[in-house]
């Protein structure tokens, strides 16, 4: 079983010699035979799938329809008839091709025969929402290519890197084998949800770690920051951090507090009613500490209100 990098830009992309996948990022990966290791993708696999700047979530292939004999238009330089082009947004004419440094307005076109692939993860994806950088996805490469769209990477070191972030895969045992219909073009965008670079960055530094309750599911996690940020416009990482849904609710109004210099969580005594907030009260806040001054400074506010 491999393990693979997928690049997936949705509208974004940079096609070069074709018109584009429509992939829907959370349940299926769309390509064609031209794309190198295309035959060699396969069900059970595990895939990351990425942009340009960083993971947007992890899965197991669950399955994979192909459709033979599809038809699909490759674009090409006019003059050397290769796909390697790019286009510039600054000058005139707009494509220039790297192969043979032919500049050209439009490219030619073909009518090609391919088979095309859909492959299914939908029932395993996990969100990542940018927590691995594009660089490290690079250091567990098996190839040197970073332009291939499906690149192998190292399984284990993979596993690992996703098991540090406290992400949770899919049981393989427990892995269902989808029937996927074949050729099915989608027409939804690709959704990327919670690309704020201030989450990012947190989701970087901590991983999927509420700082109150511990391990969490990216759906549930928000990005805090630890002063209120309409009064001074700032996204400091140093003053930030990953609080699941409810509990950041209860910071922003002063129901939670951490103790600048124990770390420890109290909640108001309102919330020790509840069993769930009682047991939390007390305990050490789950990560490493942040700015000490800011948490001192809304610590100080909020249990001022406590009766």
């Amino acid at each position: 079983m491999g393990a693979w990098s997928l690049l997936s830009f949705g509208e974004k992309r940079d096609f070069q010699g074709n018109t584009g996948y429509a992939d829907v990022l959370e349940s299926q990966y769309l390509y064609d035979s031209t794309v190198q290791n295309s035959g060699i993708l396969d069900i059970g696999d595990l895939v990351v799938v990425r942009d340009k700047k960083a993971a947007l979530g992890v899965g197991w292939v669950q399955g994979i329809a192909a459709e033979p004999g599809v038809t699909k238009i490759r674009k090409m330089c006019p003059a050397c008839k290769r796909t390697g082009f790019k286009l510039r947004t600054t000058v005139k004419p707009p494509f220039l091709c790297q192969r043979c440094d032919h500049a050209f307005t439009e490219p030619d076109e073909k009518p090609i025969v391919v088979t095309s692939y859909v492959a299914d993860y939908a029932g395993t994806w996990r969100p990542l929402d940018g927590v691995i950088t594009a660089e490290s996805l690079n250091g567990i490469a098996l190839n040197a290519s970073k332009q291939q769209s499906i690149r192998p990477i190292d399984r284990a070191a993979a596993e690992k890197m996703l098991g540090t972030l406290h992400v949770p895969l899919a049981p393989r045992s427990d892995l269902p084998r989808q029937k996927v219909d074949g050729g099915r073009r989608s027409a939804m965008g690709m959704v990327r949800i919670g690309q704020d670079a201030f989450r990012r960055g947190l989701l970087q530094k901590y991983g999927f770690v509420c700082a109150v309750t511990g391990p969490c599911p990216a759906e549930a996690l928000d990005a805090a920051h630890l002063r209120a940020f309409a009064a001074h416009g700032i996204h400091d990482l140093d003053e930030g951090l990953l609080f699941r849904v409810d509990i950041h609710r209860l910071f922003d109004r002063g129901l939670v507090a951490v103790h600048p210099r124990t770390l420890e969580v109290h909640f108001a005594p309102q919330l020790q009613a509840y069993a769930a907030y009682e047991a939390l009260h007390g305990s050490k806040l789950r990560v490493a500490s942040p700015g000490r001054q800011a948490l001192a400074d809304h610590y100080e506010v909020a249990t001022a209100s406590w009766a």
